[in-house]
């Protein structure tokens, strides 16, 4: 079985930031209902939308340059597999960059060719 990821966004009124989380908190809640037990769901940003002028989660972004890494894998094409390196590690320092421990040099420049093995079918995930 694969594991998936689900970007979902929600745009309701309320009157304040404090109703604002609680509506998020109770839709995180009605979709945790519909998922297994070992499944997760979290509401990763709460925003009022006059701010939003194409301002997207890091953590949203990140899901977005891995699966255009493994498209990217996919075409077998030299220029691709080259911009798939780079995306990936962009994501990957975009998903670290807050850790009290971050440094550049934990990038592991394997984890793209490694990936590529997985998709392309040469190893099982």
């Amino acid at each position: 079985m694969r594991q998936f990821i689900a970007t979902l966004r929600t745009m309701f009124d309320a009157e304040d930031e404090m109703e604002a989380v609680i509506v998020a908190n109770e839709l995180q809640e009605a979709v945790a209902k519909l998922l297994d037990d070992d499944d997760t769901v979290d509401v990763t940003q709460i925003i009022p939308i006059e701010t939003v002028s194409g301002h997207v989660e890091p953590a949203e972004l990140v899901e977005q340059m891995y699966r255009c890494r493994d498209l990217l894998i996919k075409t077998r094409i030299v220029q691709c597999y080259d911009l798939a390196g780079w995306i990936d590690k962009t994501a990957w320092i975009l998903e670290h960059r807050q850790e009290a421990t971050f440094d550049i040099t934990g990038y592991d420049h394997s984890r793209v060719l490694d990936r590529a093995n997985v998709l392309l079918g040469r190893i099982q995930s």
